[in-house]
């Protein structure tokens, strides 16, 4: 993992020890995720990622071919294993919109621990290839918007829901759980908060759950 939580923060895994059981190729996506964490940026360059991570900025090429290939390589470490929490609850015994408090809450504490998430995916959406620009879309986009209609179309049935575009409800989600993330600058100079911490992540997980809730109850 590129984040651990200590007394309820969150802090970059940063570089690990070379004498570690570790490969190069994670060496360089743990850099890569400690320095776009520090600078709030997914602007990042090869000097940069091999003067964090002690390497040779060649190897980047090697393991990874382009930077849009290091991009969807930490996509794929970071979001990518969550999908099959995420297929579980869908699965899961349990009512619809719980199962969607539940998604709020995991998607939110996605963010928390990788803040950059959204940029990197606007990063390969609009300035890499459509090779990138694909994987985003069929990985991430549909995985979560397939997940997310599921929901939905179990809330209508149980009567809990009414009708809701699936699509529009998708960039709801999305937009309202990232930008708490994305707008740490209005957090800083407007309300006087420095740091997104544990307790601050967990209030806005249920705000933004419960107005989604009310937003779609039948």
């Amino acid at each position: 993992m590129a984040v651990t939580e200590v007394r309820g923060r969150k802090k970059p895994a940063g570089r690990r020890r070379k004498n570690a059981k570790v490969s190069t190729a994670d060496l360089l996506l743990d850099a890569t995720s400690s320095l776009m964490v520090e600078r709030n940026s997914a602007d990042v360059t090869f000097a940069d990622i091999a003067e964090s991570s002690g390497l040779n900025a060649a190897l980047i090429r090697y393991h990874f071919g382009s930077k849009a290939g290091l991009f969807m390589a930490l996509l794929e470490r970071d979001a990518g294993g969550t999908f099959a929490n995420l297929e579980a609850l869908v699965n899961a015994d349990m009512p619809a919109d719980q199962k969607l408090r539940h998604h709020v809450h995991g998607v939110i504490k996605t963010y928390w621990r990788y803040p950059y998430m959204n940029r990197l995916v606007a990063v390969l959406s609009f300035e890499s290839d459509s090779e990138a620009a694909r994987f985003i879309a069929e990985r991430f986009t549909q995985t979560l918007a397939d997940a997310q209609r599921r929901i939905l179309e179990q809330g209508e049935r149980e009567g809990l829901f009414r009708k809701i575009d699936p699509m529009l409800f998708y960039f709801s989600v999305i937009g309202s759980c990232d930008h708490l993330f994305n707008a740490r600058h209005s957090l800083k100079f407007a309300f006087g908060v420095e740091e997104i911490d544990d307790d601050l992540r967990r209030r806005y997980s249920e705000h933004v759950a419960s107005v989604l809730l009310e937003s779609v109850r039948a």
